[in-house]
């Protein structure tokens, strides 16, 4: 099965702006505002003796439970000559087990309502069940036997294998951008479990051999590696009752995961990649550290000052006012390893390409040179206001990112150590990030360019 990225990307993310919307209230020295505090989240949790972590969080306003559990693999836990293989095994998932054959579950949840799925990134899968709270049971007893049950039939295997290829072509091979950024982080990255985009080269997708699948499976789909979260209209006791009925004998195994390494970079990379595009498409990757380091917040906060906002520097110098560039935005792939900051931008024609990247690096240089004003941190404030509001009310986003932090930092509470940095950010941290990261020797440039005749 798929799901895009963006569903559980955007749930930890989500709770992310909050936190930054918020706190960026109590910069007194910058917006000179009235702190907001955000209300404790409430939430319950117990381990297994096998070691399986269980998060439950009680919203009893809709009569919903959404069941998801959370393995650490991912694809920065592949060996070499199997890229893809974290993705392959979700797939295989629903290829059915022992005791449910195939489509036997798919049949079970829309019988009473329900929807599921999954999705893989680069440091975890994830399983989500939905359904009305009276049917936990079905959704806790689905998700036991996948977790031991799985049945590889190499038939199945084969047609799943050309489900991927296709999923492939279509979402990587015939996208400008995404070919063009899947370039980008090779470069960036080689030699290392991130250089390959999450569904993996077409090579390593073709080597996937049906033993590698079930010793991936057998080494990381265990109690001990996993976290679940039953979030809804349930009651804490039934979910412990219920988990320790179907988990509880599960053996816990050794999980080592691969170290993750990467060159260090000394010099800025350039690379045109010539694709059949009518319009220039910029890629800037910079590396960033692992997701629970404190920097991080601060980068998300450059990053809305800069671009992210209708009001942030580049969109109104170099999109607006001198109109070199057509569209910008950026995104961050925070996550347990070092990870990268991608920034895009659009500029109008070919011709403008080094005055876009002059203009870039120079509205970089006046945060660093000149500082940042209050109105900035007012315009950030003002973005996520909304945001503030929905999340109060969204128990499974914050359900999602308790158990993020969990399984793979081992921090289910990192919200509240995001809440005390961004609570002391100052001016002059923010610029530090920006001289640090933001830099041409910490990047790597992808100009994705028209093929020439």
């Amino acid at each position: 099965m798929k799901m895009d990225y963006e569903k559980v990307r955007t749930k930890r993310f989500f709770l992310l702006g909050v936190i930054i919307f918020t706190l960026l209230f109590s910069i007194s020295s910058l917006a000179g505002e009235k702190e907001i505090v955000i209300p404790e989240f409430q939430y319950h949790n117990f381990q297994l003796d096998n070691g399986l972590e269980v998060y439950v969080f009680e919203d009893h306003s809709i009569p919903l439970v959404e069941l998801s559990i959370f393995y650490k693999i991912g694809s920065i836990d592949e060996e070499e000559g199997l890229t893809g293989i974290a993705h392959f095994l979700e797939h295989c998932m629903f290829l059915g087990t022992e005791t449910l054959p195939k489509g036997k579950v798919e049949e079970l949840i829309k019988s009473v309502g329900g929807q599921y799925n999954a999705m893989t990134s680069y440091d975890f899968t994830y399983y989500y069940i939905e359904v009305p709270s009276s049917m936990l049971e079905l959704a806790m007893a689905i998700e036991a036997d996948r977790m031991v049950n799985l049945k590889l039939d190499p038939a199945e295997i084969e047609r799943e294998r050309e489900v991927i290829r296709q999923e492939r072509r279509s979402g990587i091979e015939n996208n400008v951008v995404n070919v063009g950024l899947e370039i980008t982080q090779a470069l960036a990255f080689e030699g290392s479990s991130l250089e390959h985009q999450v569904i993996g080269w077409m090579e390593g997708i073709n080597n996937i051999k049906l033993e590698d699948l079930e010793r991936y499976y057998n080494t990381y789909y265990v109690p001990n590696n996993a976290v679940m979260v039953v979030a809804g209209d349930v009651e804490v006791k039934e979910v412990e009752r219920l988990a320790r009925k179907y988990f509880a004998d599960y053996e816990s195994r050794e999980v080592v995961h691969p170290e993750f390494k990467v060159v260090s970079q000394t010099e800025e990379q350039v690379r045109d990649i010539e694709l059949y595009t009518n319009i220039p498409i910029v890629l800037h990757l910079y590396r960033i550290p692992e997701g629970d380091h404190p920097d991080i917040m601060g980068i998300n906060v450059l990053l809305d000052i800069l671009i992210n906002n209708q009001s942030s520097r580049i969109k109104q110098e170099l999109q607006n006012k001198e109109q070199i560039i057509l569209e910008t935005g950026s995104f961050l792939n925070s996550i347990r390893v070092p990870g990268f900051a991608l920034i895009y931008y659009v500029p109008a024609n070919e011709d403008l390409l080094a005055k876009a990247l002059e203009a870039f690096d120079r509205e970089v240089a006046r945060i660093i040179n000149e500082g940042i004003a209050a109105e900035e941190f007012e315009a950030v404030k003002k973005a996520y206001e909304k945001s503030l509001i929905f999340m109060q009310k969204d128990t499974v986003s914050m359900a999602t990112s308790i158990a993020y932090s969990k399984l793979n930092f081992n921090k289910p509470d990192l919200y509240k150590e995001e809440l005390a940095y961004l609570n002391q950010l100052s001016e002059e941290q923010l610029i530090e990030i920006a001289s640090k990261y933001f830099r041409p020797e910490n990047r790597v440039i992808g100009n994705i360019v028209p093929v020439k005749e």
